[in-house]
C-alpha cells in the first residue's frame, strides 16, 4: 500500500504537517473514462471537481480534508477567484483582508508565505467600494460538496489554493475568526486558531511547474489522527485500483468515489 507521507515540523510553536506528493500522486491508476467523453451531468468535475489533470487525487484531498476537521465548523478562503466562488456557492461571502498563500513550484518543498493581503476578481462586479476588490471572502462550509463547489471556482488555474479554517463551533468564535483576518495588522496562524482547531491549506498545481501540497497546522498534536487517516486512505486507495476494470460508465465510477474519498458529498 501507498501511504500517504506527512512530514512533521514545529513553526512558531505549532504542530505543522505537509504532505508533497510531488509528481507521483496519490492514486495511481486511473479510470480510463476520464480521458474520453463524458455523459451529461452528473459528471467526475460536478460531483468531485475530478478532471482528466487534476484525477482521482482531488477527491482523496476533500476526503482527507474533511475528515480531519470533524467536529468543528468549517469556514474557508478561496484564493483570488471569490466572485466565482460565491457564485457557485450561490451565497457571499464575508470579505475579510488576509488570505493564506502557500507557493509549491518545487516538488520536494513549500514557500510557505503565511498570511497575505487579500485579493480577488471583484474588479468587474462594480463592488461597494474600491477596498472590496482587495479583500479575500470567507464562506462557511455545511458538507463536502461545498467544498468541491469552492475547488470548481478555483482548480482550473495553473495553481490553486483553497484555505480551510476548522474552529470551535458557535458564533461568537465565528465573530473572533473573521476578526482575526481583519485590520491592517497581519496575523500569525497560532493566533488565528486555538487548541485543538485546525488548519488546512489545500493547494492544486495543474500547469507544468506546479504541484499539489496539503498543509495541516493545529496547536494540538494531531499526528495520530493523520497517520491514521494516511493508513485508511492507503487501503481505500488499494481497494479502488484493485476494481477500475470494473467501472464500465460513469454512474459504476461515481458509485466508487465516495469509497475512495471516504465521504458522502451532502453529509455534514
Amino acid at each position: 500500500m501507498r501511504l500517504l507521507h506527512f512530514q512533521t515540523s514545529q513553526t512558531r510553536g505549532i504542530n505543522v504537517y505537509r504532505y508533497l506528493p510531488g509528481a507521483q500522486t496519490a492514486v495511481t491508476r486511473n479510470w480510463p473514462g476520464l480521458f474520453q467523453d463524458w455523459p451529461p451531468e452528473p459528471t467526475p468535475f460536478t460531483e468531485y471537481a475530478v478532471n482528466n489533470n487534476n484525477m482521482e487525487e482531488v477527491a482523496v484531498y476533500v476526503g482527507l480534508a474533511w475528515r480531519l476537521t470533524a467536529g468543528l465548523a468549517r469556514y474557508a478562503i478561496p484564493t483570488y477567484y471569490r466572485e466565482e466562488a460565491a457564485q457557485s456557492l450561490g451565497r457571499e461571502p464575508v470579505l475579510v483582508d488576509w488570505e493564506y498563500e502557500i507557493e509549491s513550484e518545487d516538488p520536494h518543498e513549500v514557500r510557505d508565505n503565511g498570511f497575505v493581503p487579500g485579493r480577488s476578481t471583484a474588479g468587474g462586479r462594480r463592488p461597494d467600494s474600491w477596498q472590496d476588490t482587495h479583500r479575500a471572502g470567507l464562506f462557511d462550509l455545511s458538507t463536502p460538496r461545498d467544498l468541491v463547489r469552492l475547488l470548481h471556482a478555483v482548480v482550473l488555474d495553473a495553481s490553486s489554493e483553497i484555505t480551510l479554517f476548522a474552529v470551535a463551533p458557535g458564533p461568537a468564535r465565528q465573530r473572533d475568526l473573521i476578526s482575526s483576518l481583519s485590520g491592517s495588522a497581519r496575523p500569525s496562524l497560532p493566533s488565528v486558531i486555538r487548541d485543538a482547531e485546525v488548519f488546512v491549506d489545500l493547494t492544486i498545481g495543474s500547469d507544468l511547474g506546479y504541484y499539489d501540497a496539503i498543509t495541516v497546522a493545529s496547536h494540538a498534536d494531531i499526528q495520530p489522527r493523520i497517520v491514521a487517516l494516511a493508513n485508511d486512505f492507503a487501503r481505500r486507495i488499494e481497494a479502488y485500483e484493485s476494481r477500475l476494470d470494473s467501472l464500465s460508465d460513469m454512474e459504476a465510477f461515481l458509485g466508487a468515489v465516495p469509497e475512495l474519498a471516504g465521504i458522502h458529498l451532502d453529509a455534514e
